[in-house]
C-alpha cells in the first residue's frame, strides 16, 4: 500500500506519541496486558509492615513526644490511618494524633496499628524534679527520753512536693538503746544514745536520741530534764524571720538556752532565738541548756505559705512569711471551685499548680471570649508554668490560637469558647511532624479539652488534605490520544485534514 505525505506525517506523529508513552514510569504507562499494575488514587492500599521509627524509650513525667510509625507502603497510612492504644494510660497516655504523654511512674506499651499490622512502643517513665527529694531534715519531739517512754519524729523534705512520692525508711543505730517504727515512733529501751536515720534514695538525715534511766530505777540521778519548744519547724522566705522560744522541765533546771544553726548559709539565729532565712534550703536550729537539747527544722523557700507548726507562748508567734494571694485563696477556699478574671492570673505559677494539686480544687479563669478551667486532680507535675492568655488571630479557615506558647503542659485544661468564638464547630491541632492540621474529637459544643501545647485552629470547615499522583492521569491521557489517532489513521478518516 502506498502512503501519501499526509499519511506519513500521521504515522510519524503516532510513533512519537507511543514512544513518549513507553518512556513513562511503569506505574503510569503499564502495558495493556498487565492492568493489575495500574492503581487508582481511591483504590485501597493494604499496609505490609509498621515499624516504630525513632522515639524516646524513657520519658520524664509531665513531658510528651510525638510517635511517628513508619508504614510500608507509605500510602497505606494516609488511606487507612494509624490508631494508637496504651495498655496503661495511667502511666503513658496517647492521643489519636500519636502524641504520648508521661502521666505516672512505671512502664507502658503503646500499640500503633495500620490495617492488619502493628508495632509496639515500650516507654518507661522517670520522676521529674518535683518528685525527687534533694534534702531532708529529721526532728525529734524530745531528744531525751526515759526507758520505756516514747517520742515522735517529724521529717521535712525539699522540695516539699516530693513528700507525696518518696519512700522513706527509718532505722536506729542501736536498737538495744532505742527503736523506731515505720510511723516515726521512737521508744527508749536502755540508757545510752542512739542515732535515728531516715533514708530516701540517696538522701539521708539523722538525729540523736538520749535514753536515760527512770527515776524509780535510779533515784540518785534526780528528775529527768527535758526541753519544750514553741514549734517543731519554721518555714520562711529569704530575709523573713521567726522566733523560737522554750522552757526546761523541771523548773529547777537551768532555763538559760543557747541557739545554734547547723548551716548559717541557709538560716542564722541570735541569742534570743530569732531565726532569719538566708538562702533556700533546710537546716536545724539546736536549742540546749547545757544538759539536754532539742532541735527545730527550718525550711527556707521562695514560695513559703506557712511559717510555723506551733504558736509562740509569748503571744508574738513566728513572723508570717509572705504568700501569693492566689495561692492563699486556693488553699483557704470554702468551696472546691475558685473563680478569677483571667487578667488577674496571666500565668499559673508552680506554687499555684502545687496548691491546686494538693487541695484538689478547680480554678476557673474568665476572659473576654473564652473561659479556661484547671482541675487540680489532673495536674501531673508542677515543674512548669501555664500561660493562661489565648490570643486569637484570623486565618483563611477560621481562627488560630496558641496554647501555653508551645511549651510543655503540666496538666490538661478545659477551654470554653464564648462570644463570637463559640460559633465554630470544629477544632484542629497543628501536627508539627506531618505539617498538617489534625482534627480533634475532644471538641464539642464550644468546649475543648486540651493537654498538648501548640497551635490550634477553630473552623467550620472539614479540612481534608490529600495528595494526587498526577503522573497517572497524564500518562493515561496520552495513551487515550494515541489510541484515537491510531484509530483515525487506520480508518483513513482525515476529516480534520
Amino acid at each position: 500500500m502506498k502512503l501519501n505525505p499526509k499519511q506519513l506525517a500521521v504515522s510519524a506523529a503516532l510513533l512519537g506519541l507511543l514512544a513518549a508513552g513507553a518512556a513513562l514510569p511503569a506505574a503510569a504507562a503499564s502495558p495493556i496486558s498487565a492492568p493489575a499494575a495500574i492503581t487508582f488514587p481511591w483504590s485501597p492500599v493494604a499496609a505490609e509492615s509498621v515499624e516504630t521509627g525513632d522515639y524516646a524509650p524513657t520519658m520524664t513525667v509531665g513531658t510528651a513526644q510525638q510517635l511517628s510509625p513508619v508504614v510500608q507502603p507509605q500510602k497505606a497510612a494516609s488511606r487507612n490511618g494509624v490508631s494508637y492504644v496504651s495498655d496503661n494510660p495511667n502511666i503513658v497516655s496517647v492521643g489519636e494524633d500519636g502524641v504520648a504523654q508521661a502521666v505516672g511512674l512505671g512502664t507502658a506499651n503503646i500499640t500503633a496499628t495500620c490495617g492488619d499490622v502493628s508495632c509496639t512502643y515500650t516507654i518507661t517513665t522517670q520522676p521529674d524534679s518535683t518528685m525527687i527529694a534533694t534534702e531532708m531534715d529529721i526532728t525529734l519531739a524530745s531528744s531525751t527520753i526515759a526507758v520505756g517512754d516514747t517520742t515522735s519524729l517529724s521529717l521535712a523534705v525539699l522540695p516539699t512536693t516530693a513528700a507525696n512520692y518518696i519512700s522513706v525508711s527509718l532505722s536506729s543505730s542501736d536498737p538495744g538503746v532505742a527503736t523506731v517504727n515505720n510511723f516515726g515512733k521512737v521508744t527508749g529501751v536502755a540508757p545510752g544514745k542512739a542515732t535515728i536515720t531516715a533514708t530516701a534514695g540517696d538522701v539521708t538525715c539523722s538525729a540523736t536520741v538520749t535514753v536515760v534511766a527512770t527515776s524509780s530505777s535510779s533515784a540518785s540521778t534526780g528528775p529527768v530534764e527535758s526541753i519544750s519548744l514553741n514549734t517543731n519547724y519554721i518555714v520562711l522566705k529569704p530575709g523573713a524571720s521567726g522566733t523560737i522560744t522554750g522552757s526546761v522541765a523541771p523548773s529547777s533546771a537551768s532555763q538559760k538556752l543557747t541557739f545554734t544553726s547547723k548551716d548559717k548559709k541557709i538560716a542564722t539565729v541570735n541569742g534570743s532565738g530569732v531565726v532569719t532565712g538566708v538562702a533556700t534550703g533546710a537546716t536545724s536550729i539546736i536549742v540546749s541548756n547545757g544538759k539536754v537539747s532539742s532541735s527545730v527544722t527550718v525550711i527556707v523557700n521562695r514560695t513559703a505559705s506557712a511559717s510555723s507548726s506551733g504558736t509562740d507562748s509569748t503571744g508574738e508567734g513566728t513572723a508570717p512569711a509572705e504568700t501569693d494571694p492566689i495561692v492563699a485563696s486556693i488553699e483557704n477556699a470554702a468551696s472546691d471551685t475558685i473563680s478569677y478574671p483571667q487578667s488577674q492570673v496571666p500565668v499559673l505559677t508552680t506554687a499555684m499548680l502545687n496548691a491546686l494539686r494538693t487541695t484538689g480544687r478547680t480554678l476557673v479563669l474568665e476572659a473576654e471570649d473564652y473561659t479556661l478551667t484547671v482541675d487540680g486532680s489532673t495536674i501531673r507535675n508542677t515543674t512548669s508554668e501555664v500561660n493562661t492568655a489565648l490570643t486569637f488571630a484570623p486565618d483563611e479557615y477560621g481562627l488560630r490560637f496558641t496554647l501555653n506558647e508551645g511549651e510543655a503542659m503540666p496538666c490538661g485544661v478545659t477551654i470554653t469558647m464564648t462570644g463570637e468564638n463559640a460559633g465554630y464547630s470544629r477544632l484542629y491541632l497543628h501536627n508539627t511532624v506531618s505539617g498538617k492540621w489534625q482534627f480533634l474529637n475532644s471538641y464539642k459544643d464550644g468546649v475543648a479539652h486540651a493537654d498538648v501545647a501548640g497551635e490550634y485552629l477553630l473552623t467550620n470547615q472539614n479540612l481534608r488534605f490529600t495528595s494526587i499522583n498526577w503522573t497517572f492521569f497524564i500518562g493515561a491521557g496520552i495513551l487515550v490520544v494515541a489510541c484515537l489517532i491510531a484509530y483515525v489513521a487506520v480508518k483513513k478518516r482525515y476529516w480534520f485534514w
